[in-house]
């Protein structure tokens, strides 16, 4: 469970984990989708679940590390620890979101680094990521994602849904 007793209250408007109703909600439009073939559904309720910045733990662990954005003018967004409960946490969403971090349009230097667990031999990964519109972009860090070649995924995108697709090259 996240302790806001030590935070801020800057780092309380900023930091969330999503109520586990919200992910039942998000895991309901999944299924309905999938039964429909659409995305319409999925995005509808992600977009009101996930922030700017969304670490997504997909592991059947709870895990914990820090996570550091820099802006395209070199100033520190975002810096800060974060523990995501795991997939099968009773009452508590496996995502943990950050809201208010996007300044300007332009390239973040994203650095997030997980503590006490490696995943196919990485405990860090570090990424140069483009907003361009800083009203819908979104970011999801997928850890544990299942793919041995980027078990720390990073994707941009403006809709859930697009987070699962990638360019020809493999990254977003």
């Amino acid at each position: 469970m996240n302790c806001y007793c030590h935070m801020s209250p800057e780092e309380r408007r900023t930091h969330r984990s999503i109520a586990r109703r919200q992910v039942l909600a998000a895991g309901g439009a999944a299924i309905l989708t999938a039964t429909a073939g659409c995305s319409t559904v999925l995005d509808f309720v992600g977009d009101r679940i996930l922030e700017e910045v969304n670490i997504l733990n997909q592991l059947n662990r709870e895990i914990s590390g820090s996570i550091e954005v820099v802006g395209p003018t070199g100033a520190t967004l975002l810096d800060t620890a974060f523990t995501a409960p795991s997939t099968e946490a009773d009452n508590e969403s496996n995502i943990v979101a950050y809201s208010d971090v996007w300044t300007d349009a332009g390239s973040y230097a994203v650095s997030i680094v997980l503590t006490d667990i490696e995943l196919e031999g990485v405990s860090q990964a570090s990424r140069e990521i483009t907003i361009d519109d800083t009203e819908a972009d979104m970011l999801a860090i997928s850890i544990g994602s299942g793919d041995e070649t980027e078990p720390i995924a990073f994707r941009v995108g403006e809709s859930f849904s697009e987070f699962g697709q990638t360019s020809e090259n493999g990254s977003q």
